[in-house]
């Protein structure tokens, strides 16, 4: 499998849903018998109707395993790359077909990728007397086939939204190259060159100002608009969620309630949907009961006197014990000693 590791850094890289989709519609397409052989997680991307749903770039990567296993095809990208249209970007799509011209299309697609996926960003400029767009990894969990994909499907689509089916194009693609690369010179229709330090696709200069077929001035400038909410609805969404999360959390602590599955249905969301959603935003629900337990055992421990097996039921262990364990695990001491230390030196002396 062509993928890194995520760094502890950096959360899950992450894709729009409909990369998803576009494997599910050709497996779907080409042997829909074949898709009871796929797990309901997979399937559930079917049937999401939220536009900034995602995927996670592993879960992208083992249900595009499972899909060239099951269709005996080593390499689905020129496949899926002709099948993508502008539109399976959804509001981005639309944006990207009304612009003006193709340098004002390459200019939106760098400030709005991350609606499409957050694994890289877009870099764009001349070259002597060519021009460039270029992936660069936002982090060091980033895929070959996810690159060779998008500079497929944008070579594609350059194409179809000038209207110049013969315009040529030069790619150089990052890892060895696959086993049939005929798919690959055709979509381009230039030099296709594969084991380069970077994935980056050239043109001629003068395609910068070539108009797009599809241009709208009005529809454009809402379309943008509406683009750059969805951008900022984005970028705030996971905090929100985790926030929501621990403050159920909190509130929960002595209900017994405290299950990934109790807090999912207060949220009206599947479970799967928010484990996928927590990681996706560098969250993991049982460390999260753990740190809101710490964090209010330490308050309690030196803001009240609350007795530490009534401060044990509080934060929803079973007994003094647990609490105690947990608590030397937490901060190396025990939570008497804590309290203790939390005193000031008059106090703890007897002194007024």
């Amino acid at each position: 499998m062509q993928i890194r590791t995520s760094s502890p850094l950096h959360a899950p890289r992450t894709l729009h849903v409909t990369y998803a989709r576009m494997l599910l519609g050709q497996l779907q397409q080409a042997r829909p018998d074949l898709l009871k052989n796929l797990t309901p997680d997979c399937l559930r991307h079917l049937d999401e109707s939220d536009p900034l749903a995602r995927c996670t770039l592993t879960e992208w990567h083992a249900l595009l395993d499972q899909v060239e296993r099951l269709l005996g095809m080593p390499d689905l990208v020129p496949q899926l790359a002709e099948q993508f249209k502008p539109w399976h970007a959804g509001l981005l799509g639309f944006t990207l077909m009304t612009s003006g011209t193709v340098v004002e299309m390459a200019v939106l697609l760098q400030r709005f990728h991350h609606l499409l996926n957050d694994v890289y960003r877009v870099e764009r400029g001349l070259e002597g007397a060519r021009f460039y767009l270029r992936l660069q990894a936002t982090s060091d969990e980033h895929s070959r086939r996810l690159a060779r994909l998008s500079l497929s499907v944008w070579a594609l689509r350059l194409r179809w939204l000038t209207g110049q089916p013969e315009l040529k194009l030069d790619v150089g693609f990052e890892g060895p190259a696959p086993q049939d690369i005929e798919p690959y010179r055709r979509i381009f229709g230039g030099a296709v060159r594969f084991d380069q330090a970077q994935d980056t696709m050239w043109g001629d200069a003068s395609c910068v100002d070539l108009p797009i077929v599809s241009r709208d001035t009005a529809s454009h400038s809402l379309l943008q608009s509406q683009a750059l909410k969805q951008l900022e609805q984005l970028s705030r969404q996971d905090d929100r969620l985790v926030d929501k999360v621990q403050t159920l959390i909190r509130g929960r602590l002595d209900s017994g309630e405290l299950s990934l599955e109790d807090i999912s249905a207060a949220l009206k969301m599947p479970s799967r949907t928010l484990q996928r959603r927590l990681e996706e935003a560098g969250a993991n629900f049982r460390l999260m009961v753990d740190e809101v337990r710490r964090t209010q055992a330490e308050h309690h421990l030196r803001a009240t006197t609350v007795p530490l097996s009534e401060l044990a039921v509080m934060l929803g262990f079973a007994d003094h014990a647990s609490f105690n364990r947990a608590f030397k695990r937490w901060t190396g001491v025990s939570p008497g000693a804590f309290r203790r230390q939390a005193v000031s030196p008059d106090e703890s002396s007897g002194l007024a």
